[in-house]
Order: structure tokens, then sequence, then C-alpha cells
């Protein structure tokens, strides 16, 4: 059940990302035309990113699911990379609404998910928790 919620919500951030970038890459020339402060470069790296980082979160969940060890290391990297791009983007480019104003919030909770799903992809007993590791079992020698 921790795995299948797990490889969901590294699932669901993949495909937040995804849409995302799809989102920034239709905009483009109508935030240059409102005067945004995202320059065309800014808007092309953010997508990129975006791109990357998502697919990389969706592949890691699949991976996850299928309990692959290169997942666990995809998923550790892939989660801090989400993370500090919306806040690189949030800090760097939001300058009003309600992503602005819920900055230092949206900070905490990126931490504390960072956190969490970094301790429960590391930790050999949550591990265990999500099938991702075996348990030992004893020897017999005699």
């Amino acid at each position: 059940m921790l795995l299948w919620l797990s490889a969901l919500w590294l699932l669901g951030l993949g495909s937040a990302d995804l849409w995302r970038a799809i989102t920034l890459w239709q905009t483009r020339r109508l935030l240059a035309q409102l005067g945004s402060t995202l320059s065309p470069l800014a808007v092309t790296l953010l997508t990129l990113g975006w791109t990357l980082f998502g697919a990389g979160l969706v592949v890691a969940a699949v991976g996850l699911w299928l309990r692959r060890e290169w997942a666990r290391h995809a998923a550790r990297a892939a989660i801090v990379a989400h993370f500090c791009l919306i806040q690189l983007y949030t800090w760097g480019f939001v300058r009003t609404g309600l992503l602005w104003e819920r900055r230092w919030s949206t900070l905490l909770l990126a931490v504390l998910a960072t956190a969490v799903g970094l301790a429960a992809l590391t930790w050999s007993r949550s591990r265990r928790w999500l099938g991702l590791q075996q348990t030992s079992e004893p020897s017999t020698t005699t």
C-alpha cells in the first residue's frame, strides 16, 4: 500500500511538472507581450527543466512500482530537483498573486516533502515498509 502511494505521489509530481512545462511553453509569447520578468531564455530553461524532471519523476514512479533499485536513486534526485525548480521559479520570477503571498509556506512544505521523500527512500526501515528492501532472514548454519 505504501509503495503504491509513493509511486502515485511521484507520478502526480511528474505529471504536474509536465503540465507546467506545456502551459509555460504555450504562453511564452503572451508573457513576452505582457512584459513578464521571465525572459525567453528563462522560459526555455524552466520548460526544459520541468520536462526533464517531470519525465524523471514519472520514470522513477514506474521503476519504484516495479521495485527497481535504480528507481530509488532516480526518485531521490528528481524529488530534490523538482522542489528546487519550483522554488527557483517562485523566488526568482513570481512577484504578485497568491503564489507570491504563500511563498514561505510553499518553501516550508517543499523542504518537508523533500525530507520525507528522501528519508523514505534512504532509511532502511522505511525501504522495508515500502517493500523495496527484503528483510534479512536468520542464517541456518550449524
